[in-house]
């Protein structure tokens, strides 16, 4: 019996997953730490292997066929043939690393032609093309992640520095600073600024919460957070030859947990999209992680040498 592994390691935690491939089976999954290579590389590759020992000790090495790894912030941090070589060598499998984004893209559209939008922690937008990638922003939380968790926090902030400057109280303000144990907006600010990226982004929930309940500066800030998130799809999928793929993916927890985000985007992206193609596109919600690995290792292996990014965001 063949096995493959794959693992989703992503900012805020690693996902890792045993399958067989005839048939195609789930085996054992994993969950671990951050993977994020770029905020704290050796803290990732220990989150890393730890997840790749627990799934490989069941298994004997000559069972496995690969190892694909898809990490945060690989393009970025440029240590992918470091940290393949690091997988290959610990436990002699033959190992592929790509980003996690690039995982996610593959993984969801089953190897064809599409567009993958994710927006957790952070956001990027991806396309697959005739077996070129194309990419829109990623650009991380200080200058990009358009409709992230992040994103929402800071535009949630902003709403309440605003309304601040001009002497008078937001809508927003009581509950993030009882969520901050805040007694001021400088307090707010500065406990802010205190706190990690990932801390940061979870006040997103509470924003959410506060929409789901009616309230109209917590709606726009999460409209107006996916408006801008859909102006890089727009922007990514103007870029695909025609005719352009169909195909496009939701990821992320902000886009799978918050139909008024996901709403937003795709209403913002339709009817952009109404003016470029006539036919109707395809939403696809994927569920877990790793489905269709076992379809897609022959294509990511046989395309990978051609395989180039276009970096469609300074064009």
């Amino acid at each position: 019996m063949t096995y493959l592994i794959g693992v989703d390691c992503g900012g805020t935690h690693i996902v890792g997953q045993t399958w067989t491939t005839s048939p195609e089976h789930l085996v054992q999954s994993v969950t671990g730490g951050p993977g994020n290579v770029v905020l704290d590389y050796t803290g990732a590759i220990a989150n890393l292997t730890g997840v790749l020992d627990q799934l490989v000790a069941p298994i004997p090495a000559d069972q496995v066929g690969l190892i694909l790894i898809g990490i945060a912030g690989i393009e970025t941090a440029g240590h992918a043939d470091e940290i393949q070589q690091l997988v290959n060598q610990r436990y002699q499998i033959k190992t592929r690393v790509i980003s996690d984004a690039k995982l996610a893209l593959l993984n969801g559209l089953a190897g064809a032609d599409g567009l993958l939008v994710i927006a957790g922690t952070g956001s990027v937008v991806y396309g697959r093309q005739t077996g070129h990638f194309l990419r829109v922003g990623g650009w991380g939380y200080v200058l990009g992640d358009e409709g992230s968790a992040y994103d929402i926090t800071k535009r949630a902030f902003k709403q309440i520095l605003t309304r601040t400057d001009a002497g008078q109280t937001s809508q927003l303000t009581k509950p993030l600073l009882a969520q901050l144990d805040a007694s001021s907006v400088p307090a707010a600010v500065q406990r802010f600024y205190a706190q990690n990226r990932q801390t940061n982004a979870q006040l997103a929930q509470l924003i959410a919460s506060l929409a789901d309940q009616g309230n109209s500066e917590a709606i726009a800030v999460l409209v107006a957070s996916a408006q801008a998130l859909a102006q890089q799809v727009i922007t990514l999928y103007q870029r695909f030859e025609t005719p352009r793929p169909q195909n496009i993916v939701l990821s992320g927890s902000v886009l799978q947990h918050n139909q008024l985000v996901r709403a937003a985007l795709t209403t913002a992206f339709i009817r952009s999209y109404q003016r470029l193609n006539s036919t109707i596109l395809q939403l696809i919600m994927p569920t877990l992680p790793f489905i269709g690995i076992v379809g897609l290792r022959r294509k990511i292996i046989n395309d990978n040498a051609s395989i180039r990014i276009i970096n469609l965001s300074r064009s």
